[in-house]
């Protein structure tokens, strides 16, 4: 009874601690469950010990972005989990404008416009730069594999040589941030070829390690309840979804990511239009806003 009880306590005393997204969600789960994960990049909130010139001031950059945008779908059949390139084109009203761009009116905005793309949201998750840092701190860390030495001064990304090895939450947010990697070919730094996809296959990524890595805490109660403690006061939900909710997406099998497909960046703007593999793309997820 005593563990009972104390187990009673520490869910109400995580569950406080996480914050509220205002917004109406119109979807149902009728066809699947629908989860939104958005990471947001307020400048108000960095990381302990950050470089503001990695980042900017909130004074530079007022406001917060839809940083990251990853879809879980689940079905009895399975879950897909999507990548929106944050520079995707979607309606905002009367108009269209850069999916990231959308939360600086608010989250209700970025979830209609996700709806106007075809992406319904059942559930909303979100989670600042200084909170995704203390996740991955609390988990341990993240093992990822790195094709070749990369750099991203303005991100604040140095990893000086390839293969396996273990970053901490800094270098996993600057491995999400990078815009304009360079790699190190024949002992200098050269520009890497440039990626659309990048930033949504990197956030894919980090999304997989950091999944396992959590479930490999299952065998450290400590670390359970650091992540947990951690994660509880980094992340803001809808009304709807409760602690017993996120703790099922915890542990669910995810998958591979699969970053959406979309046109190429116009021009020398960042805009990067939907196109028929869009389409095809949301359609092979089972995902739809019809209803």
């Amino acid at each position: 009874m005593l563990l009972l009880a104390v187990a009673g306590t520490d869910a109400a005393v995580l569950s406080a601690r996480i914050g509220e997204v205002t917004v109406h969600l119109g979807a149902d789960d009728s066809d699947g469950r629908t989860w939104v994960l958005v990471g947001l990049d307020s400048r108000t909130d960095l990381p302990g010990g950050a470089d503001p010139g990695h980042f900017g001031t909130p004074e530079a950059v007022p406001g917060s972005r839809a940083d990251v945008v990853l879809v879980v779908h689940q079905t009895d059949a399975g879950t897909t989990v999507l990548a929106v390139p944050r520079d995707l084109v979607v309606p905002t009203g009367d108009r269209v404008g850069r999916l990231a761009l959308t939360w600086l009116e608010g989250a209700q905005a970025t979830v209609d416009a996700l709806c106007g793309l075809g992406i319904p949201t059942d559930h909303l998750v979100t989670v600042d730069l200084a909170g995704f840092a203390a996740v991955v701190d609390a988990a341990g860390g993240l093992d990822v594999d790195v094709p070749q030495p990369v750099r991203d001064e303005p991100a604040g990304l140095l990893l000086e040589r390839s293969g396996p090895q273990h970053v901490d939450g800094a270098t996993a947010l600057a491995l999400v941030r990078s815009r304009h990697p360079e790699h190190r070919v024949g002992g200098a730094w050269a520009a890497a070829p440039v990626d659309p996809d990048g930033r949504a296959g990197a956030a894919g990524t980090v999304l997989t390690a950091l999944v396992e890595q959590v479930r490999g805490s299952s065998v450290r109660p400590d670390r359970l309840q650091a992540v947990a403690w951690a994660a509880s006061g980094a992340l803001a939900v809808d009304p709807g979804t409760s602690l017993a909710d996120l703790a099922e997406l915890a542990w669910a099998d995810l998958g591979p990511v699969t970053v959406l497909p979309a046109g190429p960046p116009t021009g020398s703007a960042l805009a990067r239009h939907p196109t028929a593999d869009t389409s095809v793309g949301l359609a092979t997820a089972g995902l739809s806003c019809d209803g």
